[in-house]
């Protein structure tokens, strides 16, 4: 049994308490040929799940076509979204074709922050909806207790397991509700995402908890840079431009890599600086890369969640130190209103790709 996640997006619009991602990231976005890339090594497998996974998905610009590909190679497709998300971001049009999208509810945020989001998917016939209770080590037994209540009354199925790629704490979950007398404990009766699964009953109502991670596991990471691996905490991975079908395998079919998560994640930034002291901070770059993306000034400013205004005269600032431009806006014709780098500035991009590219791929071999 084999399955795919991705991360398409390494930004977010949630308020997620303690959330590795967002620093992690540094609000990259998956380029759009990783996936055909992938599909053409296949050789017609299809994986049995495709998952889309934190940060918010949707706010990739062409979610439409990234989840289009993954319904290609995959026989059924999750969605995570963080509870908190923002409406606006959303696509029901992809929404409503998943197999299952799963709201992620993390601790220290309360469910009824939800109830928004939940009425708005259910009010357009989306029903195939599941509360992810997120539960760590650290993590009260009585909040997740109070939570499971809150999504009973909402009638929504419920899971309980760790952040995607964390050790699971089943265990003290089963520990923490074994001696209530409305609780009966089923039998574990398979796969779900990356981990076994088990039925809990609480009052009558199922509850999938998840255990163990699988094993063997057959699964595949890709991070928004378009690099592969086993997961996040592999000391093995590749480019997407540099995958065969025979690393492919190798990585499909290894063993489960030492699950822990180191106390530091590096954060790597990248800024170029002129023979002459002029600078282009890593931020810009990534501001950069985005338009080059959406083709919109103000939309990459807005995946960035930055100010359009401070962000062109900074811009600007540059342009007139480089004495180069770097972005040019079209005011006429058919493409009017869409904003593109210049060559300077798509040379620039490339670099910037191919260095972040060789420094991430270090890391993964170094942690």
């Amino acid at each position: 049994m084999g399955v795919i996640v991705v991360q398409s997006s390494g930004r977010c619009d949630a308020t997620c308490a303690n959330c590795i991602w967002r620093e992690r990231l540094s609000g990259v976005m998956l380029p759009g040929d990783v996936l055909p890339r992938i599909a053409s090594l296949l050789d017609g497998f299809r994986f049995d799940e495709g998952i889309l996974m934190c940060p918010n998905p949707f706010l990739h610009p062409k979610i439409k076509v990234i989840y289009d590909e993954l319904r290609d190679i995959s026989k059924r497709v999750t969605v995570f979204i963080p509870l908190t998300a923002s409406l606006s971001n959303l696509r029901v049009d992809v929404l409503a074709d998943v197999d299952t999208i799963s709201i992620i509810v993390p601790p220290m945020i309360d469910i009824k922050r939800g109830d928004t989001l939940i009425r708005a998917l259910e009010s357009r016939g989306i029903d195939h909806i599941e509360a992810y209770l997120v539960f760590n080590s650290s993590s009260d037994p009585g909040e997740i207790l109070r939570k499971i209540g809150e999504c009973m009354k909402r009638g929504l199925r419920i899971t309980v397991g760790p952040s995607l790629f964390s050790p699971p704490s089943g265990d003290m979950f089963i520990e923490s509700i074994s001696a209530r007398k409305d609780v009966e404990l089923g039998l574990h009766y398979g796969r779900k995402y990356l981990y076994s699964a088990m039925k809990v009953f609480l009052n009558d109502y199922p509850i999938t908890l998840l255990m163990s991670p699988m094993d063997p596991c057959r699964h595949l990471y890709v991070n928004p840079y378009g690099i592969i691996s086993k997961c996040p905490n592999s000391n093995f991975s590749v480019s997407y431009r540099e995958m065969t079908r025979e690393v492919l395998r190798k990585i499909f079919f290894s063993p489960c890599p030492d699950n822990k998560n180191p106390s530091f994640v590096p954060k790597v930034e990248i800024s170029f600086v002129t023979s002459s002291g002029i600078k282009i901070p890593g931020d810009i770059m990534e501001l950069l890369e985005l338009i080059s993306q959406t083709r919109s000034f103000r939309a990459a400013c807005k995946i960035m969640g930055v100010s359009p205004s401070t962000y062109w005269e900074r811009i600007k600032d540059i342009e007139e130190k480089l004495g180069r431009r770097l972005i040019v806006s079209v005011k006429g014709g058919r493409k009017k209103g869409i904003t593109v780098l210049t060559g300077v500035a798509l040379d620039l991009l490339k670099e910037y790709q191919r260095i972040r590219e060789r420094v991430l791929l270090s890391l993964n071999e170094r942690f």
